[in-house]
């Protein structure tokens, strides 16, 4: 992953593609997902920070598309930006199925410029 590039040339990788992570939630917990297999590298990128107050979450994958989703969290407002990069069909199918009942918004970047752009509001200043 170290051939992107920037600012994804910074991304650390906390998950790796196939790994189970479940949110440890209790039963009574109103959120409907209890946890997902990341069918590609998920992790972040230095300098940019999501609606979480973490840094920005990013999808890395094996293709060329670029994207994102946006999902509802509960302690978040208006919800939370994960993006994607260099995902193929199927990856880009398999993150939409595994977070699905929490994605609010999707979308796809016609150029790498349009995904930068679309990260500005995300940069720490």
């Amino acid at each position: 992953m170290s051939d992107l590039p920037p600012p994804f040339d910074s991304f650390r990788l906390e998950v790796e593609p196939g790994h189970h992570k479940d949110f440890g939630l209790a039963k009574d917990d109103p959120y409907p997902l209890r946890g997902v297999t990341y069918p590609v590298a998920y992790g972040d990128i230095l300098g940019f920070t999501g609606e979480d107050g973490a840094d920005l979450d990013v999808f890395i994958g094996s293709g060329e598309l670029l994207g994102y989703i946006k999902v509802w969290r509960d302690d978040t407002p208006d919800g939370e930006h994960k993006f994607y990069v260099n995902v193929t069909e199927s990856e880009e199918a398999d993150i939409l199925s595994q977070f699905g009942p929490v994605i609010t918004e999707q979308g796809r970047f016609a150029s790498f410029e349009g995904l930068l752009a679309a990260l500005e509001p995300f940069r720490n200043q």
